[in-house]
């Protein structure tokens, strides 16, 4: 047997046992068993649709069907529109593109998704280089509950020396014995006189002298009692947000533009049914210049990223670049436009073989920073 085939084995037998870690994707086959290991997936950009849509809910408007006639309402009462569209972006596990890893002498940090965090990094190291290490909190602003107003019910309460505050001993009700198209009839006169008040003290129209303090709180109490009274007629105006989830498909023919159909909706239903009649379609549409056209066909066919009969491809880790795209949500009515990243869009890139340093964006699944 020739000295020189078993020299080149124990050479490639000693390259590849000083290799640090192993990485292989899942869908291989490979001849041998690997024990031990973790998985790590490539990100996939999902884009967040935040649709607000704006109702008045007439449960609780006693005199709702007098509104257009004593108010001069217009607008069909308790009807919906879109109120705002925010757009978003998270970043989850590419189900396509899994890796198997080795990571014998190099530390790793996958996070809940499967992502890559970090590759070859300590504690210390991460917490040095974390550009954002605290995280938006949610708005904890306190939303108070609106107060039930009945202008027909009266309530007379007796207290003794015994009671305690809020816990009369007797509380006698009576109803108003008017129709209700009277009591409507008086609630918008009641409304009349609110807003004549209000433009009276507006323009200084009053015999008492107010301080900018007083007139404030004079103008708060009007505002609250006319409110009140409002909701008595055409409810009380309530939002509700719906997210709608797009997955941004990454076939060549699509990349460039693409358009899928959010909800259809119409001012009495609010989310309708698309044979509904006058039902609007609302779409998000995707358009990606490809800047990074050219550096995606770089590492393709010079660096063999997608190559499988690339010597280290079991030796290198992945990541994505992400391409930016913009998006817009439209109708006949309204468009919103924002541009977002998408993972899935950009290039497929190898990381060096051999030991270095790596931190990704938590957010992006970008590489953020690199070193030896």
């Amino acid at each position: 047997m020739s000295v020189k085939p078993i020299l080149w084995l124990l050479l490639a037998t000693l390259l590849l046992s000083a290799c640090s870690y192993e990485v292989r994707p899942v869908k291989s086959h490979p001849k041998v068993a690997s024990p031990g290991g973790l998985l790590y997936a490539l990100p996939r950009t999902e884009i967040c649709v935040d649709v607000t849509f704006g109702h008045y809910d007439t449960t609780g408007a006693a005199y709702v069907k007098y509104a257009r006639e004593m108010l001069s309402v217009r607008e069909p009462v308790g009807g919906y529109e879109i109120k705002d569209v925010q757009l978003s972006t998270r970043v989850v596990a590419d189900a396509r593109h899994f890796y198997f890893v080795r990571p014998k002498r190099t530390s790793v940090q996958v996070d809940s998704r499967n992502l890559l965090r970090s590759i070859g990094l300590e504690a210390s190291d991460m917490e040095a280089l974390s550009e954002r290490p605290g995280t938006s909190s949610e708005d904890d602003s306190f939303d108070p509950l609106p107060a039930q107003y009945n202008l027909y019910d009266r309530a007379d309460t007796f207290y003794s020396r015994y009671d305690r505050p809020g816990h009369p001993s007797v509380v006698a009700t009576k109803k108003d014995v008017r129709s209700a198209r009277q009591q409507a009839m008086a609630a918008a006169e009641r409304i009349g006189q609110l807003q004549d008040r209000r433009q009276q003290l507006l323009n200084g129209e009053t015999e008492t002298s107010y301080t900018p303090e007083g007139l404030q709180v004079l103008l708060q109490l009007i505002d609250r009692q006319e409110h009140q009274l409002l909701e008595q007629f055409v409810g009380r105006y309530t939002t509700e947000t719906v997210r709608f989830v797009i997955d941004p498909k990454d076939e060549k023919i699509l990349v460039d533009s693409q358009t899928v159909v959010l909800f259809y909706f119409t001012p009495e239903r609010g989310i309708a049914d698309s044979m509904d009649r006058g039902a609007m379609a609302v779409k998000c549409s995707l358009r990606c210049d490809n800047e990074m056209r050219s550096a995606a066909r770089f590492v393709k066919y010079r660096i063999g990223a997608f190559q499988s009969s690339n010597m280290n491809e079991r030796n290198t880790f992945k990541y994505r670049c992400s391409e930016q795209a913009d998006v817009a949500v439209y109708c006949d009515k309204f468009c919103y436009q924002k541009q977002l990243p998408i993972a899935q869009f950009g290039p497929t890139i190898e990381l060096p073989s051999g030991k270095f340093k790596a931190l990704f964006d938590s957010h992006t699944g970008d590489l953020i920073y690199i070193a030896n």
